[in-house]
């Protein structure tokens, strides 16, 4: 077929581009070679699109408004194949060379050959489907990419970094993609390739150099472009391992430009510079060694997203400074997020001061910092080269402040430290510091705050409020929590005053300590080994507390030198268990030293004197009542050893019991105990040898009885007491003479019964017994007279009872026997007795023969019993004497009985009688 010309307009054509014209002539393709051998068609205009078409059944040359193809064509069947000398698109002004098969049957089209496109070249595969084309690619060196920017609508940073931040020598190592024919649009996801550029250089920022390389790998996925530098020099320094990722490439919302910073040098002002571009101001610089620093920048794409900043940068061996600060780092490690600085694991050595771990973050936008510190050893030295401070292993929160001033605010310690001309310090918890602090201990400064003014290493000027201070005072009876000082330190001479002038403190060669009006408290169990300074103590009107005991100063001097203290002192408005002339001491003076847990004390004409160590008390009295108490025992028993001696001197037990002596020794050891006591006639031996007692009172007079019981019970008389045994086996004996004994419940109750008893027995024989008792001197209601007695008993101290085993008492009127219990738990007795009464009418009787036996009996005596039961302050009797009453007339008529037999036995105990009177004659 042959035509010159032909023209028809179409009412509908969807032909935009040299694409969509290409798939139209494609799908006509078959049609033509089916029905023409040849065809030369000089110009065919439809619509607007003019044609020139040749063929000649090999070869086809086609040239209209958007392609122009020449190529040779084989078909078979359904598939054609073309050996293209060339295909332009007209609109992308792209060359194709190459092979191509078209397949009718599955309406495919593949191509291998090569793509033109201004300076770019590449090796090109594209398969052609109704519906999609897919495309590899690999090209050769090209200049940019700048001609795609015509082609590509890019936000105006992808622009950027695809046009202009990236120059050097382009390749594509190879790029697929894939393009949508129904929406005639690329597909987006589908993108993906590799590329190099050659002498690659690269600018983070407009305002940053150049980044220099050998070659930078470029990777394009899932709408991210990544360029990896290789080789990079900045300024000199290797970057190595840098790179640059831009995330969401076609995204103007999403997209975002990452830099990856790496290098192995000087965190100095170049490196900072890259920062300082982003408006990132890093207060920290180095001035030597090297780091290890790894930074990301994240620059959104959108005005109204902030910018995002990582880094970590890895120290080592390095001089750091943070604003004007410097210190040298063995290690550290600084993170910056965004405008947040954390370094972490640094080592911090100033000076031959601090050596320290830190963690801090610092605020890059305030320049303050927060963190925490583990400090190995912070030491601050004095002229001699000694330790005035010395924190070792200490963790404390720390807050600095580069803004202005230099400060430095140990929180765990309480304590700012402000650098200008001179260096404030304000340490606002002294308990904080006091376990660190040589010169807070020596002095006791335990807690409160103080601030100082550090002129030079000779000057200090200080404030201080302190509280707890470890000189233990009141006021007006009131605790001391708080106390306002200033003071100055000169050289080694310290001078400190309270505000209100009741304490002084001068320190030099000596400590001076002042104290007016207060009261101290001193505990003597503290040894005195701690106490490494000399001190002079002054008191005037002041009161001590002396091992919870309170004593009034009217004046003292107290020198404490070597560890050893010596003291003078007038005590006055006393308060101690002693008593001179029988009146209460108002006033003292003593005297005493302590020394190595040795304590003495006495008097000037040492009528008094006390010694005292760690084991042992040793006190002489001469002329001093003594008050003892037994809730003091534990005290006192706290001694190994104790001795006292004691010259005209009582001692009162628990305001009660009063022990009289003209003299008494007392000696105490772990197994051994000892007393003696004298007092007239009155002498009492006790010893414990192992818990073997022994108890030996021997002319025991009324006086010592009744004090030491307090109660006026012995009236006249000698009391002799012995006892051996333990305290749980106890035997003992007491034996009156001519005593006289009053006052005492049991007696008093049972000679009452006496009184009244007789008068329910006969009148014919109570009337004489009645007489007789009222008639005796010894006997009355509240007295009992004993010519003769003595008492054994038992004691055990863990059943709390004493066993009476036998009693047995002779006196005007009355004899007692019996023997019983007295519970010492309960205070209750329990106890038999037999009351041998109406001795006068016995007498009488029993010179009667016969008779006497009638009326008394075998025993020749009349007799009742009784019990004794209940408390032993008020215990009730109880007998049998109204039963004997009764039982009178039988037993008498059983002995008149008996009488004939009696009346013999008697004649012949006389003449026995007789006859012995005669022999002894």
């Amino acid at each position: 077929m042959s035509i010159e010309k032909v023209e028809y307009k179409l009412k509908s054509s969807k032909e935009s581009n040299s694409l969509e014209n290409l798939k139209n002539d494609i799908q006509l393709l078959p049609k033509i070679l089916k029905f023409f051998q040849s065809i030369k068609i000089e110009s065919l205009k439809i619509n607007e699109n003019q044609f020139y078409i040749w063929f000649n059944g090999k070869e086809l040359y086609l040239d209209n408004n958007f392609v122009n193809i020449s190529s040779k064509i084989n078909d078979s069947s359904n598939t054609v194949f073309f050996e293209l000398n060339s295909l332009y698109l007209k609109d992308y002004k792209v060359l194709f060379d190459g092979k191509a098969k078209i397949d009718y049957f599955s309406k495919e089209l593949n191509f291998f050959g090569n793509l033109y496109f201004e300076n770019f070249q590449t090796a090109l595969n594209i398969d052609i489907t109704s519906k999609k084309i897919k495309f590899y690619l690999e090209s050769k060196y090209f200049e940019n990419l700048k001609f795609l920017k015509e082609h590509l609508d890019l936000p105006q940073e992808a622009n950027e970094w695809m046009y202009d931040n990236v120059t050097g020598d382009f390749k594509l190592d190879w790029l697929y993609g894939e393009y949508d024919l129904k929406k005639n649009e690329l597909v987006q996801n589908s993108i993906e390739g590799k590329a190099h550029i050659k002498d690659g250089k690269i600018r983070f920022h407009k305002d940053v150099d150049e980044i220099f390389t050998k070659s930078i790998d470029v990777t394009y996925k899932d709408d991210n472009l990544h360029f990896n530098l290789i080789e990079p020099k900045f300024k000199d320094k290797n970057i190595e391992g840098s790179f640059v990722n831009i995330h969401n490439l076609t995204d103007e919302i999403s997209g975002n430009v990452e830099v990856n910073i790496k290098t192995n040098s000087k965190l100095d002002d170049n490196i900072l510079g890259i920062l300082k571009a982003y408006e990132i101001n890093l207060p920290v610089k180095q001035k030597s060694g090297i780091t290890n620093a790894n930074l990301v920048l994240n620059i959104p794409y959108a005005l109204d997203k902030p910018m995002r900043t990582k880094g970590e940068f890895l120290v080592d061996n390095s001089l750091i400074s943070i604003d004007n600060f410097s210190f040298f780092s063995k290690k550290a490690k600084v993170t910056l997020d965004e405008n947040i600085v954390y370094i972490n694991d640094a080592s911090f050595l100033y000076e031959d001061m601090i050596d320290a771990n830190a963690n801090l973050s610092i605020d890059t936008n305030t320049l303050k910092s927060t963190g925490t510190v583990y400090i190995n050893s912070l030491i601050v030295k004095d002229d001699d080269g000694g330790a005035v401070l010395e924190i070792k292993d200490k963790n404390s929160l720390i807050d600095m402040d580069f803004s202005s001033l230099t400060t430095i605010n140990l929180k765990d310690l309480d304590t700012k430290i402000k650098v200008d001309k001179s260096i404030f310090i304000d340490i606002a918890n002294i308990s904080k510091i006091y376990p660190y602090s040589k010169l807070f201990q020596t002095y006791a400064i335990k807690d409160g705050n103080i601030s100082l003014e550090i002129k030079n290493e000779n000057e200090i000027n200080f404030n201080a409020f302190l509280k707890n201070i470890n000189l233990p005072i009141k006021k007006d009876e009131k605790e001391i929590n708080s106390i306002d000082l200033k003071g100055t330190i000169k050289d080694k001479d310290i001078e400190i005053f309270a505000l209100n002038d009741d304490i002084k403190l001068s320190i030099n060669d000596k400590t001076n300590l002042y104290l007016k009006d207060l009261k101290l408290f001193v505990d003597t169990k503290m040894s005195t080994k701690d106490l490494k300074e000399n001190i002079n103590l002054y008191l005037d009107n002041c009161e001590l507390n002396l091992d919870n005991k309170d004593y009034k100063i009217k004046d003292a001097n107290v020198v404490i030198e070597n560890g050893d203290i010596n003291f003078e002192a007038t005590i006055k408005d006393l308060d101690i268990p002693l008593k001179k002339d029988g009146k209460t001491l108002e006033e003292i003076q003593l005297i005493g030293n302590y020394k190595a847990d040795d304590l003495k004390i006495y008097t000037k004409n040492q009528d008094l004197i006390l010694f005292l160590d760690k084991d042992n008390l040793s006190l002489y009295l001469e002329e001093y009542d003594v008050s003892y108490y037994t809730e003091d025992e534990e005290s006192i028993s706290k001694y190994k050893k104790i001795d006292i001696i004691g010259k005209n001197s009582n001692i009162v037990i628990n305001d009660e019991f009063e022990i009289v002596s003209d003299d008494y020794e007392l000696r105490v050891r772990p197994d051994n105990k000892f007393a003696y006591i004298k007092y007239g006639d009155t002498q009492v031996v006790f010893r414990d040898t192992n818990g073997k007692l022994e108890l030996y009172a021997v002319d025991i007079s009324a006086d010592f009885l009744n004090k030491i019981s307090n109660r006026s019970i012995f009236l006249g008389g000698k009391v002799h007491f012995f006892a051996t045994g333990n305290i749980n086996d106890l035997h003992g004996k007491i034996v009156l003479k001519n005593s006289s004994i009053a006052n005492l419940s049991i007696l008093n109750n049972i000679l009452l019964f006496i009184q009244t008893s007789p008068a329910i027995i006969n009148p014919f024989l109570a009337i004489p017994s009645v007489v007789g008792l009222a008639t005796n001197p010894g006997f009355n209601l509240l007295t009992y007279k004993i010519s003769d007695g003595d008492l054994e008993f038992n004691y055990s101290k863990d059943k709390g009872l004493i066993n009476i085993v036998k009693l047995n008492t002779v006196g005007n009127g009355i004899d007692f026997e019996g023997k019983g219990d007295i519970d010492l738990t309960n205070s209750n007795i329990n106890f038999n007795m037999n009351l041998i009464f109406f001795k006068d009418y016995a007498n009488i009787v029993g010179a009667i023969p016969v008779l006497n036996y009638i009326i008394l009996g075998d025993e020749n005596r009349v007799e009742t019993k009784i019990n004794i039961n209940g408390s032993l302050d008020n215990p009730t009797i109880a007998t049998n004497l109204t039963t004997d009453t009764f039982n009178i007339p039988s037993n008498i008529l059983k002995r008149v009985i008996n009488s004939p037999v009696r009346f013999f036995d008697n004649i012949n105990n006389l003449e026995k009688e007789d006859s012995k009177s005669i022999i002894m004659k």
